[in-house]
């Protein structure tokens, strides 16, 4: 074969490997679009009932990915860092937790989804998974739903309470996880905490 034929098909083939590489492997990450600088600035401040008493929370709004804005209140004290595209990390005293965007298929319900996708996707990963709790709610006019579970961690058994927002165009999902022995006097917080999430108007 011609020089030239051999150069052009070893070049070929290093593009592809590299597409894949970028567009499904490891490098995906790198290309992966950033958030919006903004969404991290905390917007305005104020109190949040939490049982009989009020905690300062600190508002932010969220406007990396669009059709999907939305607002959401942390207590002041709690850590916040960017999560992927329109998420949050969250590091707090006894705990930790996420905010993050979910695509749902279009031929299904978020409770659907949550129920026959979700569930069974936390079963096979997470060590000990047991349900404690399930319950449909209303937050700001969006239907939501909210799984509470238990399961082994690393530092002993943990409690979580993962809430499902149906959006605009994607679910938010907020997770909320602490141990098992401080779960009572996180709830009331994390109660509080999903009442914030509101979706915005564009």
């Amino acid at each position: 074969m011609n020089k030239k034929i051999i150069a052009i098909l070893i070049l070929t083939v290093a593009a592809l490997i590299l597409l894949t590489l970028y567009t499904f492997g490891p490098l995906s990450t790198k290309m992966s679009p950033k958030g919006n600088p903004d969404s991290l600035k905390p917007a305005e401040g104020g109190k949040v009932a939490v049982g009989p008493q009020d905690l300062p929370f600190v508002t932010y709004h969220n406007k990396d990915v669009r059709e999907n804005y939305y607002t959401v209140g942390f207590p002041q004290t709690w850590q916040v860092t960017a999560g992927k595209p329109g998420g949050y990390e969250l590091r707090f005293a006894g705990g930790r937790g996420t905010i993050r965007l979910m695509d749902v298929p279009d031929n299904t319900t978020l409770e659907l989804f949550v129920l026959s996708q979700e569930e069974p996707r936390l079963k096979k990963t997470l060590l000990g998974y047991q349900r404690t709790g399930y319950d449909k709610l209303t937050l700001n006019g969006a239907e939501a739903y909210q799984l509470t579970y238990q399961n082994a961690d690393s530092g002993g058994p943990a409690q979580t309470v993962q809430t499902f927002i149906t959006g605009p165009d994607q679910a938010g999902v907020v997770t909320l996880t602490t141990r098992v022995g401080d779960f009572a006097s996180l709830s009331g917080v994390f109660s509080s905490l999903a009442q914030t999430f509101r979706w915005e108007k564009q």
